[in-house]
């Protein structure tokens, strides 16, 4: 009974220390939301290099890669037009490579006539006229460069150049440097396209289409009937 008042005067230092105030127990003022949503805001960068970790792709990749299939594909179809026309192709090269060497034998002999002159205007006609039937020719495959996609493209690197010889051949043109360099990166050019023309004629994932040149079935068995008349 007499220790009871003792133990009540006691009990507030049971704690080891001076009781907290009211304010102290709550805690900290809670924040608010506008605070909350702007320590929540991540820099463009880092979402972008998350979404790229999840496996996200902007909008600028999936066109990349779409306009990359668009053109793969078109490629495709312009080497099976190339492969339906393999051998013609394969003529227009050998052609063109018999030119480039006559060219340089010709422009060779007319710098050691006698006449260096007249000997150059005998020769250059004719050389003159067989270039364009290259021209011709190529124009005829490749429906006036439509047609061919990336070898029509060297096609077009190898004759631009010749054809510019070809337009200034003169007695002395075979001493000239830059005659001697175009017939040089003629060869390297026609050496490429024969490498690209041996690849598309051993791909066996173009298909050839037997009625080339708009040739439709009526019109291809007419001609076997008048073969065999």
């Amino acid at each position: 009974m007499f220790a009871l008042p003792w133990l009540l005067m006691a009990a507030p230092g049971c704690d080891g220390g001076e009781r907290k105030s009211i304010a102290e127990q709550i805690g900290p003022e809670s924040k608010k939301v506008s605070e909350i949503k702007q320590e929540s805001k991540v820099s463009e960068e880092e979402l972008a290099r998350r979404r790229k970790e999840a496996g996200f792709k902007t909008k600028a990749e999936v066109d990349a890669e779409l306009a990359a299939e668009n053109a793969k594909e078109m490629e495709k179809v312009e080497r099976e037009w190339i492969k339906t026309r393999i051998k013609e192709y394969k003529t227009l090269d050998a052609d063109t490579a018999k030119f480039i060497d006559d060219l340089e034998k010709e422009a060779g002999k007319w710098a050691a006539a006698k006449d260096p002159q007249k000997a150059a205007d005998k020769g250059i006609k004719p050389l003159q006229d067989r270039f364009k039937a290259l021209i011709k020719q190529i124009d005829k495959l490749s429906e006036r460069s439509t047609k061919g996609g990336n070898t029509q493209a060297s096609y077009n690197k190898l004759f631009r150049p010749l054809e510019e010889v070809v337009n200034n051949l003169g007695p002395a043109i075979a001493s000239e440097a830059a005659f001697t360099d175009a017939l040089k990166n003629a060869r390297t050019e026609l050496e490429g396209i024969n490498k690209a023309l041996d690849e598309i004629e051993k791909d066996e994932t173009l298909t050839t289409n037997k009625f080339k040149e708009g040739e439709g079935e009526g019109e291809g068995e007419e001609k076997d009937a008048k073969k065999k008349k």
